[in-house]
């Protein structure tokens, strides 16, 4: 394609150009250029360069290195920050390349630039909001672990409960235990105690002497025998209820010591969960501050 004054004329009235003398003088801007930072092209051209730059790079040494790296014959391509005339920040992807005369002297420096801040602006607003994210992730991680961690001590404290109420009803059953091997023996005592007084009654009979003796004995011990043996089924009926009371309590404490430690796994697997979504929440944040990193140009950037 041939290079003719149209093409170059389109080109200018399109792209966003600025040309500069080697003492940092406005020579030349196209009217895109000037509309991109917000000044008309007259109040641009014969101004320093530097009314473009916020003051914390104007003054600075990179600033004189900037240009001292132009001027000796350097080309720059990279993204800078400039000041517009109301004083907001412009993203630029600039190409700066040197203008030579013929006998390869640098006669000035020349920038095409592409207005990057809109899309800059929006990326940084994104990623603000991703590591708000991120921060409120970690709030939640910490107020669950927190919640997590009382609950799993709560947990804990009622296994070791339900340890102690298997502990008490093992002795309970041991009592209970003893208590009938006693039953068993008093109602054997009982038992013994009938024959007593039936063979003191048929020895009452065979006796002329003091059968009366004999018999007031025998029915007394008849009697105490029936007592006794009363009483003994009481007390058995008694432990048969109590027996199965403590096999009742017995099989809950199991069930529950049992359903608490299947609960601590699943807070253990909880906690597990919650640790991968710090990590993800820290991995999230850190990818943010590298691409924030990234965006930040150092030319101009406050």
């Amino acid at each position: 394609m041939e290079i003719t004054p149209d093409f170059l004329g389109s080109a200018l009235d399109n792209l966003a150009l600025i040309t500069l003398d080697p003492k940092r003088n406005i020579t030349f801007v196209t009217e895109a250029f000037a509309q991109t930072v917000g000044y008309t092209r007259e109040e641009l051209v014969g101004q320093k360069h530097r009314i473009l730059c916020y003051p914390s790079f104007a003054d600075s040494p990179e600033y004189e290195k900037f240009w001292e790296y132009l001027l000796a014959g350097n080309t720059f391509q990279d993204q800078m920050v400039r000041k517009a005339k109301d004083g907001h920040k412009i993203y630029l992807e600039a190409d700066c390349f040197p203008l030579h005369n013929a006998a390869g002297v640098v006669t000035g420096i020349c920038k095409v630039c592409f207005d990057k801040t809109k899309q800059i602006s929006a990326t940084k607003k994104a990623l603000a909001e991703i590591v708000s994210v991120s921060g409120a992730i970690d709030q939640m991680y910490d107020s669950q672990s927190r919640q997590m961690a009382d609950t799993e001590k709560m947990m804990e404290s009622m296994q070791g409960t339900s340890a102690d109420n298997l502990q008490i009803t093992d002795s309970l059953k041991k009592d209970t235990e003893e208590i009938q091997k006693i039953t068993r023996t008093v109602h054997d005592i009982s038992y013994h105690t009938n024959i007593l007084a039936v063979n003191t009654a048929l020895q009452a009979v065979r006796s002329t002497d003091n059968s009366g003796g004999f018999s007031v004995v025998a029915k007394e011990m008849r009697k105490l025998a029936k007592d006794v043996d009363q009483s003994s089924d009481g007390i058995r009926d008694t432990l048969q209820k109590i027996s199965q009371e403590v096999a009742n309590i017995d099989q809950t404490s199991h069930q529950t010591g049992e359903e608490i430690e299947s609960a601590l796994v699943g807070f253990k697997h909880n906690q597990e969960s919650l640790h991968e979504l710090e990590l993800s929440s820290e991995k999230i944040r850190d990818n943010a501050a590298l691409l924030n990193q990234l965006l930040t140009v150092e030319q101009g950037d406050e």
